[in-house]
């Protein structure tokens, strides 16, 4: 009976609303949070519904009530709150929530894939940074990397962080950036870092986009989410085939045997591991206590096959068919109750029964990346057979969430809310190289999306145009994809309150991720700070306007001048990959002129190289020998050697145009 009563009670309670739900903020505010200063700075949470909710900023208070589904929103005015540190408090019926070292300053949002998400510790000078600086009024929020079908509510990250050498994962793109307004501005700034590698854009944009597209960016917008769709079913049918394969040939896995003895390993070649059975890479790491602060991570790439995680003789992870094709190339940590100080053995078993493969290795501890003599053994191999490694089934690769429209606009930006920001800066296009028809309007439509949820409509955003990559060339391609996708980024600065940072001359040939990454940021924030901030100063590089073709020359007018055209000294060589000091000789395409880059098109639809000269603020490329001349181009290659800039250093926009 007394049972019943307290159900009863409890039963009465839920239906009046006497059990009330804590108050609670959004997950972006945290303790060290950074708040956009300005009149209107938004304030948000969930409470019970109908409740007064109260908070305060220094001088500033605002209040709010709760909604029918419990959430409440509110707009504190901080535009004469100084820039902290303060505490922020917020009161509702039920409970008190009081945040410590909250600056007010400005706060810009940094997304895109991953030349964005690149890490300062891994930047050109990354390290140097953060040993020499310590700056507690610039701070950064990493947000998880989330993908999901719906509107998230909740969003996952890191919490603020204060200092640099707190996180040397932080975005060194977004950092550099941030330092260069905080200098200027000489107030608090604070990043949201929100990028994903590999993605594509149409994983940042809303759902309803699709209806706005045109047929054929539609159709390939359908696709991809059918694909995914799909995606079970064709894991199923592969895991079948494979067990049939293994049937066939009999090359099932046998029981393990047990980890090789010590005489058995060998010196590994991970560019060309041996297949057709089971193998075991094995590496000796010495941590101290430092070391293993934190847990340690096993990353690899391009394995595609199944595979055993060891540590110090204990399993940690598994890899399994369904794990590859789910695209889990990369494994995440081993957690630090594995590891010991002094003697660490960590043991890799792989499956591979057809065929030898490659594998890239990371291991990183508490203190940076360990770089372990990896060694290898064979537990045993299967006999040569040329059908059956012919034949083995193909990989039924799950369509990723960083690939496939609105997941990441789900996870990553929803729940975001609208918290307040001063603007963007964007760094993505990659994955989208190939796919150039479609950019503009997926741009125009990121854009207006953006500045929709965030509640701003004229919300600042700038991007990085794709830096120079891949093999140079020694006649002009007829088709370039990265090229044209740079074309897609120029034309999308139509959309007002936008700017791009040309990055034409910071790549790298062998590297899709450049080491340099503080000339982006510089640009990048040249240009909020002219725009937005009101500090006048060149912020852009020289961009054609037209041209003229008289007698053989053309000429080729620009804005962007700032004192005028400028042909800089070309380098003896070219970086290869900064990563591994890799370089090449430079050879000249067009020795005639001063500036290289230019290339005409004849009337046969051949292009070639030109020769052009500066005069005065205007560029004569000489077409004297190109039979009816029909259009013009500058920079326009995957990897261009060009070399026209303004008297400001900015690079000049590459540009393909139809002669009149």
């Amino acid at each position: 009976m007394k049972k019943m009563s307290v159900l009863f009670v409890i039963a009465v309670l839920l239906s009046s609303g006497v059990l009330r739900a804590d108050l609670k903020l959004g997950e972006i505010f945290t303790d060290h949070a950074v708040l956009q200063r300005g009149p209107a700075t938004a304030v948000f949470g969930t409470a019970d519904a109908g409740e007064a909710v109260t908070v305060s900023v220094a001088t500033a208070t605002a209040n709010a009530v709760a909604g029918a589904d419990g959430r409440w929103l509110l707009q504190l005015n901080l535009n004469d709150v100084g820039p902290g540190p303060h505490s922020m408090t917020v009161k509702g019926a039920k409970n008190e929530i009081v945040l410590q070292d909250i600056l007010v300053g400005q706060v810009w949002l940094c997304s895109g894939q991953s030349n964005m998400q690149f890490g300062l510790a891994s930047a050109l000078g990354g390290r140097d940074e953060i040993a020499q600086v310590s700056n507690e009024r610039l701070r950064t929020f990493n947000v998880s990397t989330v993908g999901v079908p719906e509107a998230a509510t909740v969003l996952r990250g890191s919490g603020w962080l204060q200092t640099i050498p707190a996180n040397g994962t932080r975005s060194a793109v977004g950092y550099y950036f941030a330092r260069e307004l905080q200098r200027e501005l000489n107030e608090p700034v604070g990043y949201i870092n929100s990028s994903w590698g590999g993605s594509r854009i149409e994983a940042w944009l809303q759902p309803e986009t699709v209806a706005t597209l045109s047929a054929d960016a539609r159709a390939d917008w359908e696709k991809a989410l059918d694909d995914l769709a799909q995606y079970p079913a064709r894991l199923e049918q592969f895991q079948q085939d494979v067990a049939a394969w293994e049937k066939k040939y009999d090359r099932a896995d046998r029981e393990l045997t047990g980890m090789p003895a010590d005489d058995a390993w060998k010196a590994a070649n991970l560019n060309k591991l041996p297949g057709n059975g089971a193998g075991w890479l094995r590496a000796i790491l010495e941590l101290n206590e430092k070391d293993i602060a934190g847990n340690a991570s096993f990353n690899l790439r391009s394995s595609g096959v199944p595979g055993k995680l060891y540590c110090n003789g204990q399993l940690v992870r598994e890899h399994s068919l369904a794990t590859i094709a789910a695209n889990a190339s990369t494994w995440g940590g081993i957690d630090k109750k594995y590891l010991q100080p002094g003697k660490n053995i960590i043991a890799y078993r792989y499956f591979q029964p057809a065929g030898d493969f490659r594998l890239r290795i990371e291991m990183r501890t508490a203190t940076g990346v360990a770089k372990p003599e990896w060694e290898h053994s064979m537990e045993y191999t299967f006999a040569d057979n040329a059908e059956a490694v012919k034949s083995y089934p193909k990989i039924s690769t799950r369509p990723g969430a960083h690939r496939t429209p609105t997941y990441l606009y789900n996870g990553m930006i929803a729940p975001l809310k609208p918290y307040t920001l001063a603007g963007v800066i964007w760094y993505q296009g990659e994955s989208n190289a190939g796919r150039a028809q479609w950019y503009l309007e997926h741009t125009e439509q990121l854009v207006s999306q953006w500045r929709e949820h965030f509640k701003h409509s004229k919300l600042p955003f700038y991007w990085c145009q794709l830096a120079n990559y891949m093999a140079k060339v020694d006649k002009p391609s007829p088709s370039c994809n990265w090229a044209d996708l740079r074309g897609a980024q120029t034309a999308a600065q139509r959309i007002p309150y936008t700017g791009q940072a040309v990055l034409i001359d910071v790549g790298e040939s062998g590297d899709i991720h450049p080491l340099d990454k503080e000339t982006p940021g510089k640009r990048l924030a040249a240009m909020a700070l002219n725009d937005v901030y009101g500090k006048t100063r060149p912020s852009r590089g020289p961009q054609a306007i037209g041209a003229a073709l008289v007698d053989g020359k053309i000429a080729v007018s620009f804005e962007h001048l700032e004192g005028g055209l400028v042909a800089r000294d070309l380098p003896a060589q070219y970086p290869i990959a900064l990563v591994d000091n890799r370089f090449a000789d430079l050879k000249r395409n067009a020795p005639g002129g001063t500036l290289e880059g230019f290339a005409v098109q004849g009337g046969d639809e051949q292009w070639q190289w030109a020769d052009a000269v500066i005069v005065g603020d205007q560029v004569i490329v000489d077409a004297s020998k190109i039979t009816a001349p029909k259009a013009l181009a500058y920079g326009w290659e995957n990897n261009p050697t060009c070399n026209l800039y303004n008297q400001a250093g900015f690079p000049a926009v590459p540009f393909k145009l139809a002669l009149p």
